[in-house]
């Protein structure tokens, strides 16, 4: 295996449960074919993938590229943050990004201008601003009908992947995201430090034990952006794409989720001791701007400027 005697710069952590089709195209998005100015031996995709009766399979996953690694697990709590630590543990690069929910697609410069953030500042947290793929957050349009066929309809519209940065025509800023470019927000699906970071964070806290790991993904970044030294890069020109999937707080009904957040709540209060605020940094921004953004820099200005 030829590849792998040169260990990658950036290892991706992306966490597979019951999506296969999403999956396939986040990999896609992953892929050296689709992502721009980068090759199979910049960076290695490993893939956790937690057992269940709709599994994406090792044939599946390994079919996008060479630089692909794939890991089953059976899982006994319904929960990610177990997979995300497997993953970060075999991960062969001197970085790492973490993927909580492997139904998200990334826009085609991800990478690339994430491994510049860490040629810039080794130590730096870098992320990505999240979307939802539909004109309205999931969680509000799946009680109006939204679903997996809608969105097909979506994709075959803007015919991706030709153009990976058309997906920002199709969306709209996830609601953990509504602050914009300027600040931080709540969280990415794109969260990437050095792995001396990563260690002295004990990583993903494995607490967070419930309905597909709670706020674990929030409470990391949280905890990154905020430890002492750590330059903040913001890749506002790219974005992370939620795809639709019956998730547990974008794919229910309103009261379902409801119940659920408040769950989830309960136990992040449990383990902080203390209320869920954003962390209280300010972003460096890194990145190409293009006309597909221009409307969320717009909205960006808006929420500084009502601030």
């Amino acid at each position: 295996m030829p590849l792998f005697r040169r260990a990658p710069r950036l290892s991706v952590v992306v966490i597979v449960y019951k999506m296969p089709d999403q999956a396939d195209k986040t990999l896609h998005s992953l892929s050296p074919a689709y992502q721009q100015g980068v090759n199979e031996r910049d960076y290695e995709v490993i893939v956790v993938e937690n057992h269940s009766d709709r599994l994406l399979g090792a044939e599946r996953a390994v079919r996008h590229a060479g630089n692909v690694r794939y890991f089953h697990r059976n899982e006994t709590e319904r929960t990610p943050v177990h997979a995300i630590n497997f993953g970060a543990s075999v991960a062969r690069g001197s970085h790492l990004a973490i993927m909580i929910d492997g139904a998200r697609m990334l826009s085609p410069g991800v990478i690339r201008h994430a491994l510049d953030a860490f040629r810039l500042a080794p130590e730096a947290a870098v992320s990505v601003p999240g979307y939802h793929i539909g004109h309205k957050l999931q969680q509000v349009a799946v009680n109006e009908g939204y679903n997996e066929d809608a969105e097909h309809v979506l994709l075959q519209g803007i015919e991706w992947p030709s153009n990976g940065y058309r997906l920002f025509d199709i969306a709209v800023l996830s609601g953990s995201c509504q602050g914009g470019f300027f600040q931080a927000n709540y969280e990415s699906n794109f969260i990437g430090m050095s792995q001396r970071k990563w260690k002295a964070l004990g990583g993903v806290n494995p607490r967070y034990n419930d309905f597909g790991g709670g706020n674990a993904n929030l409470d990391l970044y949280k905890r990154l952006l905020e430890y002492p030294d750590t330059p903040f890069y913001l890749l506002y020109s790219e974005g992370s794409f939620h795809q639709f999937h019956g998730g547990v707080t974008t794919g229910t009904l309103r009261e379902e989720r409801d119940r659920v957040y408040k769950l989830l709540d309960e136990q992040d209060k449990q383990i902080r001791g203390e209320n869920r605020t954003p962390p209280s940094v300010r972003p460096i921004l890194l990145g190409t701007v293009h006309p597909h953004i221009y409307r969320f820099l717009d909205h960006s200005l808006s929420r500084v400027k009502s601030a």
